[in-house]
């Protein structure tokens, strides 16, 4: 009976970390840029323009999510101003049949977010 109960509880350990792991900005910005090339048809030169463009917001928001000396509030925002410069940045890039387009990546990615903080609240 021990062993069943430490075998179990070992294997929810297991699944947590797995679920805990975020990978790492270079992968993140590589999958983001992949979904905008599929949707806005993205040239090369804007493919790499972007994902310096995302490299960046992506480790920044690692990095300010890292610091435990900030709150949550005051990351979030940050975080919310950097993705917005980030998104004003890449609609400079885009010719102007990509920009509607973005505009409702932009719209969606929000949606995403918002039904997602609204699980969490639930939760908790």
């Amino acid at each position: 009976m021990k062993k069943l109960i430490l075998t179990g509880l070992s294997l929810l350990f297991a699944i947590t970390l797995t679920f805990a792991q975020q990978g790492t900005p270079e992968e993140k910005t590589t999958e983001i840029v992949t979904k905008l090339t599929e949707k806005l048809i993205l040239s090369e030169e804007q493919q790499a323009s972007v994902y310096n463009i995302i490299l960046e917001l992506t480790t920044t928001k690692y990095a300010l999510k890292a610091d435990t000396t900030l709150s949550e509030d005051v990351v979030k925002k940050q975080i919310s101003i950097l993705t917005a410069t980030a998104d004003e940045k890449i609609t400079e890039l885009l010719t102007d049949e990509q920009k509607p387009e973005f505009a409702k990546y932009i719209e969606e990615r929000n949606a995403k977010k918002s039904k997602k903080k609204s699980t969490t609240e639930l939760v908790k």
